[in-house]
């Protein structure tokens, strides 16, 4: 299974979190200190760094997670004296867990592919454009964000991108972020994804 230039193992570590979502190409700030995810990261260091975040289910009364989750490589990581470890993990793509070859200490699971279906370019390309037009609006109204952010929502072409890019950044609730994760239809996705920042950010009036 490949990514990009990155070739993804059939098999990777879970690092499974509450609330949690790793889109694509965003980076994000992990703090490893359970015994059981600072043993799994020395064996992702001692490998091929990557290892997949999956959103717990909150309707689970134990540590089960969403199919969909997002595939991440570790670009830096810092060991503290205490043994903790502050690294960055940047997402590579979505994949699909359907079983688990192991479950403790930690889950290890084995990662299907899970492709984004293109089916209605004109609709996306017109969602993008409502996108960059959400972003615009709230900067006009004050609202604080990343200058990287802002640039890239303005530069990017692919709507694909687009979409990852403002979902890691703009939603806010968890469980509308999994389900933006996990739908395969883009437009549909993007759909989802400007209706869910809409309603979000209330001080941006609809278009």
């Amino acid at each position: 299974m490949k990514k990009g230039a990155v070739q993804l193992p059939e098999t990777m570590p879970v690092m499974a979190l509450s609330g949690v979502t790793l889109f694509p190409d965003a980076l994000l700030p992990l703090r490893i200190f359970e015994p059981r995810y600072r043993q799994m990261l020395s064996t992702v260091l001692a490998g091929d760094r990557i290892f997949a975040v999956g959103m717990v289910r909150p309707d689970t009364g134990r540590e089960t997670i969403f199919p969909i989750a997002g595939a991440g490589l570790v670009r830096a990581c810092v060991e503290q004296p205490d043994g903790t470890s502050q690294l960055i993990l940047q997402g590579l793509g979505r994949v699909r867990f359907d079983s688990f070859e192991q479950t403790e200490p930690y889950l290890v699971g084995r990662a299907g592919a899970f492709e984004t279906v293109v089916d209605d370019e004109e609709a996306c390309r017109a969602l993008q454009r409502e996108l960059q037009e959400i972003c615009t609006g709230l900067v006009s109204r004050g609202i604080e964000l990343p200058e990287a952010f802002v640039g890239a929502a303005g530069e990017l072409e692919d709507p694909a991108v687009l979409g990852d890019l403002f979902a890691q950044h703009l939603v806010r609730d968890p469980l509308s972020a999994q389900r933006i994760l996990s739908e395969p239809k883009l437009s549909a996705r993007l759909r989802d994804l400007v209706s869910t920042l809409r309603e979000e950010w209330q001080q941006f009036p609809p278009a």
